[in-house]
C-alpha cells in the first residue's frame, strides 16, 4: 500500500476512534440528567392520561403501573446504566439525537436535528466568511512584514497581533456594540431574528444579511487578523533565511517569484494548518460571541437550551456537533499537512512499517 494511503487510513482510524470515545463520554455525562428529565416526563404523561381515565381505585393503580412501565421501556429506562449509555452513544453516532423536551423548530417539529440545522448554517456562514477574510489578509500582510523585517510595519504588526489575540472576542464584541451601536448608531441593535428570502426577496435578504453580519464580522476579523498575520510573518521570516532562498536571490531570481514561488510553497503546510486551527478556535469562541451579538447560531441555541428551556437532548446534540467539528477539522488539517508536506506521509510509513 502506498504511503499516502497508509497515512490516510491511519488518520481516518484515529479520527473515528477519538469520535467514538468522545461520544461515549458525552453520553455518560448527560445520561443521568437526561434520564431524570425523562422520568419526570413519563410521570407527567401518565398523570395527564389518568385525568381522562375512569375506573375503580384498583384499576387506576393498575393502569398507572402498567402505563409507567410501558413508557419506561419505550425510553429504555428499564435497562442497566451501561446499556442505556451504549444505546444513547449509538444513536448519537447516527446523528439521531431524539426529540427535544420543550424546544421546537420553526415548522413545529421537536426533532433535535431539525432544531440544530436551523442554527448551524448561521454559525458556519459567519465564521467561514470571517476565516476567509482574516486568513487572506493575514497571509498578505504577514508576507509583506516578513519581507521588511524590522520595519515600522513589522513592529506594528507584532504589537497589534499580540494585543488583539489576547483580547477575548466576546469582550471586544461588547465594546463594539457600546461604541458603534449605542454611541454612534452606525449599526442596528443586536436582534436574534434572521432575514428571510420569502419576506424580503433575494436582494432585500442579501442587504439585511450584510447589515446584520457587519459588526460581528468586523469584530472577528479584528481579533483574529493580527494573530494570523503575525504567525505567517514568523514562519516566512525563518524560511527567508534558508540557504536555497539565499541562493535563489543571489542568482537574480525575481523577488516576487522568490516570495510566491519558493517561500510561500514551503510555508504552506504550517500556514494552512494554523489557519484551520484558528478557524476551529474561533468557532469555539462563537458560543459566547453569538450570545453577545444575538446572532442565531449554535452558541445562541446553546444559551436557549441551557438557561431558558433546560432541554438536555438539544444540549447533547449541540455538544456532539461542536466536538465533531473540532475532530473533523483536525482530521482535515492532518490530511492537508500530509498532502503539502510528503515528509509527514513518509514518517507515517516508517512508523507503520
Amino acid at each position: 500500500m502506498p504511503a499516502s494511503w497508509k497515512y490516510f487510513a491511519l488518520r481516518t482510524f484515529n479520527m473515528v476512534l477519538v469520535l467514538v470515545i468522545v461520544v461515549f463520554i458525552l453520553s455518560a455525562s448527560f445520561s443521568t440528567m437526561a434520564e431524570r428529565e425523562l422520568e419526570v416526563m413519563v410521570q407527567q404523561q401518565v398523570r395527564g392520561e389518568l385525568q381522562e381515565f375512569e375506573g375503580s381505585p384498583d384499576e387506576v393503580r393498575s393502569y398507572r403501573e402498567n402505563r409507567t412501565q410501558q413508557l419506561r421501556e419505550r425510553y429504555n429506562l428499564h435497562l442497566p446504566r451501561s446499556q442505556r449509555i451504549f444505546y444513547s452513544a449509538y444513536d448519537v453516532l447516527r446523528f439521531d439525537f431524539g426529540r427535544a423536551q420543550q424546544m421546537t423548530a420553526a415548522d413545529g417539529s421537536s426533532d433535535v436535528t431539525s432544531i440544530i440545522m436551523e442554527y448551524l448554517p448561521n454559525t458556519i456562514l459567519l465564521f467561514t466568511t470571517a476565516a476567509v477574510i482574516y486568513t487572506a489578509l493575514g497571509i498578505a500582510v504577514g508576507l509583506k512584514a516578513a519581507q521588511k523585517a524590522g520595519s515600522k510595519l513589522d513592529k506594528f504588526l507584532s504589537l497589534f497581533g499580540m494585543t488583539a489575540s489576547s483580547m477575548p472576542m466576546w469582550w471586544v464584541g461588547m465594546l463594539a456594540i457600546l461604541v458603534f451601536v449605542y454611541e454612534f448608531g452606525w449599526f442596528p441593535r443586536p436582534d436574534p431574528s434572521f432575514p428571510r428570502v420569502e419576506n424580503l426577496g433575494y436582494l432585500g435578504f442579501l442587504q439585511e444579511l450584510l447589515v446584520k453580519m457587519a459588526l460581528p464580522l468586523i469584530t472577528i476579523v479584528f481579533v483574529l487578523f493580527g494573530g494570523r498575520a503575525w504567525v505567517t510573518r514568523n514562519i516566512v521570516t525563518g524560511i527567508l533565511q534558508d540557504d536555497y532562498i539565499m541562493a535563489a536571490r543571489a542568482k537574480g531570481v525575481p523577488e516576487r517569484k522568490v516570495i510566491y514561488g519558493h517561500t510561500l510553497k514551503t510555508a504552506a503546510p504550517p500556514v494552512v494548518t494554523s489557519a484551520i486551527m484558528s478557524l476551529l478556535m474561533s468557532v469555539g469562541g462563537a458560543m459566547i460571541s453569538e450570545i453577545v451579538f444575538a446572532w442565531p447560531g449554535m452558541g445562541y441555541l446553546l444559551r436557549l437550551a441551557i438557561f431558558v428551556y433546560t432541554d438536555v437532548p438539544v444540549i447533547l446534540g449541540i455538544s456532539f456537533i461542536t466536538a465533531f467539528l473540532y475532530i473533523f477539522g483536525y482530521y482535515i488539517a492532518d490530511l492537508i499537512y500530509g498532502f503539502l508536506d510528503p515528509r509527514v506521509e513518509v514518517g507515517a510509513q516508517t512508523k507503520t512499517g
